[in-house]
């Protein structure tokens, strides 16, 4: 019996001591809310969360690249290494995307040639290219890699098949620049221009 009393008394007096806890922390929180520091505290993170936005928006020119600013689906602002800092518009420019002037590579074994009706090679490749005109790439910026390959396998094929496989599958170092000539014609719709064009592997598939 007298443990049962005790017992009750200790949850009595933890449930006082809980609730006067609460208490102190609501008064506490009360006598906080009315501080003016508070509200300068509130005022100076919403300030400096503005400060950070703004100043995300400028954009600074880069060396060798072409920032592109896009305003309701189209491009806006060219900002290249000469010109000033462009602040974008809230809620209505956005940056498309940062176009490297540098020369560029990617490999890529996407290339299929016809040698006769019976003979099929794949030829893995590195191209090196740089962008021309920065305003004109932009829109096959993001996909410039697939587009390439798959234009350079339909453009060389065809001129396999017209009789030149050989000049693809064997005496390509000797026909290096005419090689290069077809791609760049192959590939100016992209406003990219080739710089060299390696051959790293031939490996012949057999009958088709």
């Amino acid at each position: 019996m007298g443990g049962l009393f005790l017992k009750l008394f200790s949850t009595s007096q933890e449930a006082n001591e809980s609730g006067s806890t609460a208490d102190k922390m609501g008064e506490t929180f009360k006598n906080m809310v009315k501080s003016p520091i508070f509200y300068a505290v509130i005022g100076g993170l919403v300030l400096l969360i503005i400060v950070v936005y703004l100043l995300r928006r400028i954009i600074k020119p880069r060396a060798n690249a072409v920032s592109v600013v896009v305003r309701g689906g189209q491009i806006h602002k060219l900002i290249d290494e000469k010109s000033n800092n462009y602040f974008m518009a809230p809620f209505v420019d956005r940056l498309g995307a940062v176009i490297s002037l540098n020369e560029k590579e990617f490999s890529s074994d996407k290339l299929f040639i016809n040698n006769g009706p019976d003979a099929l090679y794949q030829i893995n490749y590195t191209l090196t290219y740089k962008v021309i005109d920065p305003k004109e790439f932009f829109k096959f910026n993001d996909n410039i890699q697939n587009l390439i390959a798959s234009k350079l396998n339909d453009d060389l094929r065809e001129f396999a098949d017209a009789g030149n496989a050989l000049v693809l599958v064997k005496d390509y170092r000797e026909n290096a620049s005419k090689i290069l000539d077809l791609i760049n014609k192959a590939i100016s719709s992209y406003s990219v221009e080739a710089l060299s064009f390696k051959i790293n592997l031939i490996q012949p598939l057999g009958r088709k």
